[in-house]
């Protein structure tokens, strides 16, 4: 059975952590193998007898950059494409937007210009991911709408909402759980003593056992807690800053009514606090656009560019928007923001 080594209570390192999961699944040890088509039989009911991982190497001079993405990607015996990842930061405008590029391109990079697309083969997306829904598994594939699938449709992406466990212990109680819901329930809740079966190559003991051998690996455990503590400070981070956009916007607001207040000794008092209040709300879109717009560019360039933000007017707050999936530059993307791209062309 499990190990009595495998404490987890004091470890930033949790069964959820990037370099875990992408050492869990990306192995050719039994356990890993096992681990990826019950994964995928489970999510997609493909029946792969073979995968052979395309990406199996872990980088450390590359693992601790901002937003790498650690996916398992795999190839099975009829050359379909499978990719496995763990989202723990939940699924946002730019993430869902990332997760179909990059379902996009596995799917481009398959085949140079001038080749034959009945080459192409269809890729398969698996997303762990932070989050509830009506059901545990939602999948997307292009489909009429009467709902039919396309013909030879070639991209599917299913999303596990891990946090849906929750309901189904509520509606089956934690005995009742399935193996899929059994991983989902480790992952997300990070404790495994009341989902423990005994049995031979149970899926729970598996990933129990990998992590203990991927803790007993001194270099790339101290890596992985490196990671956790870098994803635990740009979180906190994260936090600090809404907490000041609320604040700003709270004082935004109560500036705006002081505002109107004013105002309406001279037009009235009912009109100018109407008006407080609009300028309140204006002020604060503003502040939740800035911060909108920080989080794009830290996504789409790895760039804290909070005081270049600060110092934007709402017009080119917006053009950011419109901009920023337009030019893979980010010192050309910010010259066209800044008015200063196009001045150049003009010379």
């Amino acid at each position: 059975m499990i190990h009595e080594k495998t404490i987890i209570d004091n470890n930033n390192v949790r069964f959820s952590n990037d370099l875990f999961f992408k050492y869990l699944l990306s192995r050719d040890t039994l356990e890993s193998i096992k681990l990826r088509k019950f994964i995928v039989k489970s999510v997609t009911h493909l029946d792969c007898q073979q995968m052979i991982v395309k990406n199996p190497e872990i980088n450390q001079n590359t693992v601790l950059a901002k937003n790498i993405i650690l996916d398992i990607c795999a190839v099975d015996e009829k050359g379909r494409i499978i990719d496995i990842e763990m989202q723990m930061a939940g699924n946002s405008n730019s993430e869902s937007t990332r997760f179909q590029f990059y379902g996009a391109r596995l799917l481009v990079e398959q085949i140079d210009t001038g080749e034959k697309y009945h080459q192409l083969r269809p890729v398969y997306q698996i997303i762990f991911i932070n989050e509830d829904d009506d059901r545990l598994i939602k999948d997307y594939a292009f489909r009429d709408d009467q709902g039919e699938l396309e013909k030879e449709n070639l991209n599917y992406r299913y999303f596990i909402k891990m946090r849906h466990i929750d309901k189904i212990i509520k509606e089956k109680g934690i005995e009742g759980l399935n193996d899929l819901e059994r991983l989902c329930y480790l992952f997300i809740k990070n404790e495994y003593t009341a989902i423990m079966k005994e049995r031979e190559e149970d899926i729970v003991e598996m990933v129990i056992k990998m992590y203990d051998k991927f803790r007993s690996n001194e270099p790339i455990w101290s890596l992985a807690n490196q990671l956790a503590l870098a994803k635990l400070r740009t979180e906190s981070l994260e936090m600090e800053r809404e907490e000041k956009t609320a604040k700003r916007i709270e004082e935004g607001i109560k500036q705006g009514i002081e505002q109107g207040i004013k105002i309406g000794r001279e037009e009235g008092v009912e009109q100018g606090i109407e008006i407080g209040r609009e300028k309140g709300v204006e002020i604060g879109k503003k502040e939740a656009l800035k911060q909108t717009c920080i989080k794009m560019i830290k996504k789409q360039y790895h760039q804290d560019c909070q005081e270049w933000i600060e110092s934007l007017t709402g017009k080119q707050l917006e053009e950011i928007i419109e901009l920023i999936f337009e030019e893979d530059d980010f010192a050309v993307f910010k010259q066209k923001v800044d008015g200063e791209y196009n001045e150049r062309i003009r010379k």
